[in-house]
């Protein structure tokens, strides 16, 4: 990703990447190491937009977005102390009144240093996330003046850059946390209209969209995908990584002391865990306060684990439906399917885990594992 960046700020072109893995694997963590280094703030003035606090998730239009960046390179300037030119900002406020937006600074944006834009934009994104009546007046003015408002953008982020050497680059957060299957909807047939601004962009994406032929078609190569950390050392086998089971206990051992857990109940959370870091620390702590409850001087147990492993089975078992089932025996008979039908909102619910490791190969979450050997097999 880095690399690609640094490529296009020497082509002068804008950056474009993906990022993606499971939830709770660490991407967060991930990005902002990666939008700190050196060698790409260097050349970017990198903005984050959060799309899950400033958007309605539930309800999202590509328009949406195109507003999101909008904000975003706003305050980019803002930060950035850039002063925008007269004209602009006047195009800028006129885009306001008739979508009815404006803000109530008046005619003080030159005196506020830009302020005035930052607040249009806000309330324009607060407008859509509250659903109100403007919401739609918005999206309406967006689609019928496209293309003039994304040279707006685009005018904006050159003033940018002749001002600071540097380019926007705007990280759409936040998309991998909802059903992707709007968001696949938005890139397929939208993306032409997302990508025209002139800026840099780095989208978090839902994992199943790798396995989308319309979305990976324009995507090509230009993705990261962030592995789980490697838990069993090959498709259906219940042996664990060694390695991953290490760094496993290093990231307990910053949080709790390893004492106050036995080696068989790290192996049962390391296990349960699938490989994603927010779900080893849930799944420890959960453990640790059932073993509090029980016995506040004791050890997690291995007991104390299964209790958590029940509480994991009774979400799934109230989530899935028989038709998934059915899915999820054919995951669990052949971990390189052909195909992905019906694969990708069980890999939203993380029913079905994504092991990228050699070629990538597809597992069932051990706690649907425990499920489907419980279960009397179908009916023929």
């Amino acid at each position: 990703m880095l690399s690609e960046a640094e490529s296009a700020a020497l082509g002068q072109r804008p950056f474009r990447w993906f990022f993606t893995g499971h939830t709770g694997a660490g991407k967060s963590t991930e990005l902002n190491r990666a939008i700190n280094d050196p060698r790409l703030v260097a050349k970017y003035l990198p903005s984050v937009f959060s799309v899950r606090e400033k958007l309605d998730i539930n309800n999202l239009d590509f328009t949406d977005l195109l507003l999101g960046i909008a904000q975003s390179a706003v305050a980019i300037a803002g930060d950035a102390k850039v002063k925008i030119p007269a004209e602009l900002q006047k195009r800028i406020s006129n885009w306001g009144r008739e979508a009815e937006v404006e803000t109530e600074l008046g005619g003080e944006a030159h005196a506020k240093g830009g302020l005035e834009w930052n607040l249009l934009f806000g309330k324009a994104s607060a407008e859509i996330q509250a659903g109100g009546s403007r919401k739609q007046t918005i999206r309406e003015k967006l689609r019928d003046s496209l293309t003039d408002f994304i040279t707006l953008i685009d005018e904006l982020a050159q003033t940018i850059e002749s001002a600071t050497h540097r380019r926007p680059l705007i990280l759409l957060d936040g998309l991998d946390h909802v059903d992707f299957r709007p968001i696949r909807e938005i890139f397929t047939n939208h993306w032409a209209s997302i990508s025209k601004p002139r800026v840099s962009l780095l989208i978090v994406v839902p994992l199943p969209l790798l396995n989308e032929q319309g979305f990976m078609a324009y995507v090509q190569d230009n993705y990261s995908l962030l592995p789980n950390i490697k838990v069993f050392q090959e498709p259906n086998s219940q042996k664990l990584e060694t390695d991953g089971f290490k760094f496993f206990k290093d990231v307990i051992s910053r949080l709790a002391d390893l004492d106050l857990f036995t080696d068989e109940a790290l192996r049962e959370i390391f296990r349960l865990s699938g490989g994603m870091l927010r779900d080893m620390i849930g799944i420890a702590g959960d453990a640790a306060k059932y073993a509090d409850a029980e016995d506040p001087h004791g050890k997690v147990k291995p007991a104390h684990v299964e209790r958590v492993l029940n509480d994991r089975k009774a979400y799934f078992r109230r989530l899935l439906s028989a038709k998934d089932y059915d899915v999820l025996r054919r995951i669990r008979g052949n971990p390189y399917p052909l195909g992905f039908d019906g694969i990708g909102p069980l890999l939203h619910l993380k029913a079905i885990i994504f092991y990228p490791n050699g070629e990538g190969w597809y597992g069932v979450h051990p706690a649907v594992q425990a499920i489907l050997d419980a279960a009397p097999p179908p009916a023929q």
